[in-house]
C-alpha cells in the first residue's frame, strides 16, 4: 500500500496537497497539520467492531429508560447531568497538569463503591506509575483494572474479555490504530480510533471516558469532529489563582448544557466544592469599583463579583480591557452608561472583569458591572455587603432576569443587607433584606451617590 503525504485542518478536517496558512474551507489561521494517508484504500475497510441494526418502526423500537448511575463524585455527576448512562461517550479535554487523570482515577474509584467494574487503560505511564498515584490518592478496589497499552486492536480485546461498565482512555493522543499508515496522533488516527472506541462502547453498553490535550489556544487538540461524535463534552480548566478547577459541560446529550462542577486541588487528591462555594471574600468593607453580584452556572447559583478600575489615560485612545466579561457587552454599557448618565469616559481607561478568573455571559451581572464602573469613576465606595441583580438594555433600562427568586434567596442566605433589583420585579414572599428597586441607570447613580458613605 502506497502513502502520500497531506495537510489535514485540526478544525473542519479538510485536506490539501500543499501547506497554507489559512484553511479556504473554514478560514482559520494556522490549523493545517501534516499528516500520512493510504493513496489506494480499499472499497470498504473491515471495522473492528461491528455496529449497525435495520430499519425500524419508530413505534416499535425498544423504548428503554435511562437509569444514570452516580460515579461517587457529586461534582462529576453534576457535570454528567446526574451520573453516567450505559453507552455514554464522555470527552474530557484540558491542559496538561490540570488533574484530569486524578479526576478519573478517583471516578473509577468511586464507580467501584458503587459495583462497578472500572478499566483504566493510560496510553502515556505505566500500571507501576498509575498505581503509585493511586496509592497517593488512596484508590484502592478489587473492582479497577489497569492497563498500559496503544494498540487500539489489543485495547477492544481487553475490553471485551473483561467486560467492564466504565473504561477510561487516557490519552486519546497516544492510541493508535494499525491500519492506519500516520503516526499516533495525528488527525486520521485520532479520528479512527475514537470511532471505533465509539462503536464498541455503544455495542456493549459501556460507559467511556475519553481524555484529550488542548491547544495553546484552548482548544481540542485534532479535529472539531470528534466533539460532534461524542455524547458529553467536558472542559477541565483551572481559574485564575489555581487553587480551584472548574469542569464544564459543553455539549451533553443526556443532561442540560453549561454545568460547572467546581475541584478543589488538595495533596489527597481532588476535592468537591460544596454547593454553598462563591468566590466572593467574607469581608464588608466599602471599596471603590467593587459591585457583587450572583451568576448561574447551570443549574449552580455563584456568589461574585465584579470588579473595576476606571483610570485616566496616557495614551491618544483609551484602553478597554475586560476579562471574564464579554467585550461587545461590556463595551455597549459603558455606552449606556455615558448617554444615559451623563458621564463622559473618553479620556479614561477601563479595566474590568470577574473576581476569580471566571467567565460568564449571564446578563444578570449587567447591573453590577456598572455600578462597579461608575463606583471607580466617581470614588463611590460601595458596602460589601450590597448586591446588584438585573440586565440593563441598551437605552439604560433595568429589566428582570431569570431565577431572580433564587438569586436574592442566595444572597439573603450569605447575609447580604441591601439588594439592588428591577422596578418591575416582583417578591411574591417577604424578604429580610432591603430590596432597592431600580428602573434604569440614572436611577442607580442617583442612589449610589446619595446613600453609600
Amino acid at each position: 500500500m502506497k502513502f502520500k503525504k497531506v495537510y489535514i485542518c485540526s478544525s473542519c478536517a479538510a485536506q490539501y496537497s500543499k501547506w497554507q496558512g489559512q484553511c479556504p474551507a473554514c478560514g482559520k489561521w494556522n490549523t493545517l497539520i501534516e499528516d500520512v494517508i493510504s493513496e489506494s484504500l480499499p472499497k470498504e475497510r473491515k471495522n473492528i467492531t461491528e455496529f449497525s441494526s435495520p430499519a425500524i418502526k419508530l413505534d416499535k423500537a425498544c423504548q428503554s429508560k435511562f437509569e444514570r448511575k452516580k460515579t461517587g463524585i457529586s461534582e462529576l455527576d453534576r457535570a454528567l447531568g446526574g451520573g453516567l448512562i450505559k453507552g455514554q461517550i464522555a470527552l474530557l479535554a484540558g491542559p496538561p497538569g490540570i488533574g484530569k487523570s486524578t479526576l478519573m482515577l478517583e471516578a473509577a474509584n468511586g464507580c467501584s463503591k458503587n459495583g462497578l467494574i472500572s478499566l483504566y487503560i493510560s496510553g502515556e505511564e505505566s500500571c507501576e506509575q498509575v498505581s503509585s498515584r493511586a496509592a497517593r490518592l488512596k484508590v484502592k478496589s478489587e473492582n479497577i483494572y489497569l492497563m498500559s497499552e496503544t494498540n487500539l486492536v489489543k485495547i477492544i480485546e481487553e475490553i471485551k474479555k473483561i467486560k467492564p461498565s466504565v473504561a477510561i482512555i487516557d490519552s486519546i493522543q497516544t492510541i493508535y490504530h494499525p491500519e492506519i499508515g500516520s503516526a499516533s496522533g495525528g488527525i486520521s488516527q485520532i479520528r479512527e480510533c475514537a470511532a471505533e472506541l465509539l462503536r464498541m462502547a455503544k455495542q456493549n453498553s459501556i460507559s467511556l471516558f475519553i481524555l484529550g490535550h488542548v491547544t495553546k489556544e484552548g482548544d481540542l487538540a485534532g479535529p472539531k469532529i470528534l466533539e460532534h461524535m461524542v455524547d458529553t463534552v467536558l472542559y477541565f480548566e483551572s481559574e485564575k489563582s489555581g487553587a480551584y478547577r472548574l469542569l464544564r459541560a459543553q455539549k451533553n446529550r443526556f443532561g442540560p448544557v453549561d454545568e460547572l462542577g467546581i475541584f478543589e486541588m488538595t495533596d489527597t487528591g481532588l476535592v468537591c466544592a460544596l454547593d454553598s462555594f462563591s468566590f466572593v471574600s467574607e469581608d464588608k468593607e466599602s471599596v471603590c469599583g467593587r459591585a457583587r453580584t450572583v451568576f448561574f452556572e447551570g443549574t449552580r447559583p455563584v456568589t461574585g463579583e465584579i470588579e473595576a478600575l476606571v483610570n485616566k489615560t496616557f495614551y491618544p485612545y483609551p484602553r478597554r480591557i475586560f476579562n471574564g466579561i464579554e467585550n461587545s457587552r461590556a463595551q455597549m454599557l459603558v455606552a449606556a452608561i455615558e448617554k444615559n448618565v451623563q458621564l463622559r469616559f473618553d479620556t479614561y481607561d477601563i479595566f474590568a472583569g470577574v473576581k476569580g478568573g471566571l467567565k460568564t455571559k449571564d446578563p444578570a451581572c449587567d447591573l453590577a458591572f456598572c455600578a462597579a464602573v461608575i463606583s471607580s469613576l466617581r470614588d463611590i465606595p460601595i458596602p460589601g455587603d450590597w448586591a446588584f441583580l438585573g440586565e440593563v438594555g441598551i437605552l439604560a433600562s433595568v429589566s428582570s432576569c431569570s431565577y431572580l427568586s433564587q438569586r436574592v434567596a442566595e444572597l439573603e442566605r450569605r447575609n447580604f443587607k441591601k439588594i439592588f433589583i428591577p422596578a418591575s420585579f416582583k417578591e411574591k414572599k417577604e424578604s429580610k433584606v432591603d430590596l432597592c428597586r431600580v428602573k434604569d441607570l440614572k436611577e442607580l447613580y442617583s442612589r449610589i451617590s446619595a446613600k453609600a458613605q
